[in-house]
């Protein structure tokens, strides 16, 4: 807790204004001026004069006016952050100086970290979670780097609140070169007051990020509820290979969740639920609105005649090396809290977040405003019941919401099997129409080769026009001549005509096929089918 704490106590104008330097060209050279001029003074000389409230706003409110429109970094602009850095690391004293004549006391103002040009905005990467989230005065700058064999892992800036704690963070050797952005693996501990480690069973996900490298840990995978989440918390970082080189990297971060959970705020629903005729009943049981992120919460319960019976057939091999094929029986829910498309409003009737089916093309999928990190997770309640969290950037500024349900998804098992001879496609495009009602054109076959560890494949183009309600077709496979199995991917774009049906127009990859065969067997094993419904729930945030 003392890095945050430290943090909190400092008065945020002057760390505004050092960051905001930092980065912006204008103000560095008017900086430098005042400098060369104040160094030759005593700032003693200089009495306290008392001023409004609104002061830092209003300054800073001019700051931005004059600063340049675009503010995220290019090639060049390694060179201006670092000059602007040091004049701010060299005058520290004229800056606090600056602070302690304009500020009154050492009131710390929540919302002043909206002025300042924090990585989680002007990285092209950041979600507009992470953007709120610095307005909100959730972001904090960071100081802390441990180096071992010549190498720095340096934390750059944390963002927290009661949906995720995300990292960005460097990594460099002595000449101040980056390490290579996949150079490296990133271990996490999260660990509360008792010494509880919550990511004991799973981890942030890491990655590059702009220039830098992001570690972002989703917490409502974590915990339940805002009120289940810790007052304290402690995100420890580690690295034990970067480059090549062994070592030990570790940086703890204290975290006071205090705040991040009293911006959060929660609308609670009674005996909300939806009854469809599929057997889902699906009820809804909160919202939850962050600064970084909003999760609506629902759990859902299936009947037994949402299961069908699904044989599987898998390969084992003994200690002698022998093959057998195992054949396995199992139930397989046709509905999920996952299958589901639904639409927040505001009042004007505006979408302010909608989900949909996972997976589903782009070109007929209405997600908006979801967060792809930690879109969904969902919690076994039983043998029937699920529990589902869909997470979605911030809705801020409304009071009154309305979520409507439109669509139920059902899952149905296709048997359909097309027999192509890949030589004729060139000559004539070979045409099918399975149980779906669902017609499918092959017209070409090529391959590809592979390049390094990628291995080759071959690529089959298809047009289609799914059967009416079917949205997709999922789970393909092709068998040779010689009946072996090869996994394949079909990558289309999806359109809908005006009476609602699927046109698809993509590719077949056939993964790991190398040579062009005689004849090819095509399947897939499943279909989706949208259903209509119309569920309203209003949803008034006091």
């Amino acid at each position: 807790m003392e890095a945050i704490c430290q943090w909190r106590a400092l008065p945020s104008e002057s760390k505004g204004l050092e960051q905001h330097a930092e980065y912006c060209p204008q103000c560095q050279r008017k900086l430098q001026e005042w400098v060369d001029h104040m160094l030759e003074e005593e700032i003693s000389a200089y009495p306290e004069v008392p001023v409004p409230d609104t002061f830092t706003d209003e300054v800073m409110s001019k700051l931005f006016e004059a600063a340049p429109a675009r503010m995220a970094r290019k090639h060049s602009s390694l060179t201006r952050r670092q000059r602007g850095w040091d004049i701010v690391k060299k005058t520290g004293i004229v800056v606090a100086g600056l602070t302690a004549l304009v500020v009154t006391g050492t009131v710390v103002s929540p919302t002043f970290a909206n002025y300042v040009n924090s990585l989680f905005q002007i990285e092209k990467d950041a979600d507009n979670g992470m953007k709120n989230a610095v307005d909100k005065g959730f972001v904090q700058k960071l100081e802390k780097k441990v180096t071992d064999q010549g190498i720095t892992f340096e934390a750059k800036e944390v963002m927290a609140d009661s949906m995720r704690i995300a990292v960005i963070y460097d990594l460099y050797d002595q000449s101040g070169k980056q390490i290579s952005k996949n150079d490296h693996f990133l271990d996490a501990d999260l660990i509360d007051s008792t010494g509880k480690n919550w990511l004991e069973e799973e981890g942030p996900s890491w990655g590059a990020y702009g220039k830098y490298f992001i570690a972002e840990q989703p917490l409502n995978t974590i915990f339940e509820s805002v009120e289940a989440t810790p007052n304290q918390l402690t995100l420890k970082l580690e690295l034990t290979e970067i480059a090549g080189k062994s070592g030990k990297w570790s940086l703890e971060i204290p975290i006071d969740m205090k705040k991040a959970k009293e911006a959060t705020k929660t609308v609670v629903f009674q005996d909300t639920a939806f009854h469809s005729p599929l057997g889902m009943e699906i009820e809804l049981e909160k919202i939850e609105f962050s600064p970084s992120a909003t999760r609506v919460m629902l759990e859902t319960t299936l009947a037994k005649s949402a299961y069908i019976e699904v044989e599987r057939e898998r390969e084992e091999v003994t200690l002698e090396g022998e093959k057998t094929k195992i054949t396995e029986k199992y139930n397989d829910p046709i509905l999920s809290g996952d299958d589901i498309a639904f639409e927040i409003t505001n009042e004007k009737g505006d979408v302010v977040a909608a989900w949909d089916k996972t997976l589903l093309d782009e070109g007929i999928s209405k997600e908006k405003n979801v967060l792809t990190l930690s879109g969904m997770v969902g919690k076994s309640l039983g043998d029937y019941g699920m529990k589902w969290w869909h997470t979605f950037g911030p809705i801020h500024g409304e009071q009154k919401l309305k979520l409507q349900l439109q669509k139920i998804y059902e899952t149905k098992r296709a048997s359909s099997k097309f027999d192509l001879a890949p030589t004729e496609l060139s000559k004539k495009a070979a045409t099918f129409k399975d149980e779906s009602d669902s017609t499918f054109m092959f017209s070409s076959f090529s391959l590809e080769s592979g390049s390094g560890d990628k291995p080759g494949m071959a690529v089959l183009t298809v047009e289609g026009t799914l059967g009416k309600g079917v949205v997709e077709a999922s789970s393909w496979s092709v068998k040779d001549e010689n009946g072996q199995s090869y996994p394949a991917r079909l990558k289309t774009n999806s359109t809908r005509d005006k009476d609602g049906r699927v046109h698809v127009k993509g590719k077949l990859e056939i993964l790991r096929m190398e040579k062009q065969p005689k004849n090819l067997s095509v399947t897939y094993k499943e279909y989706a089918v949208e259903h209509d419904v119309n569920w309203e729930v209003p949803i008034e945030i006091k």
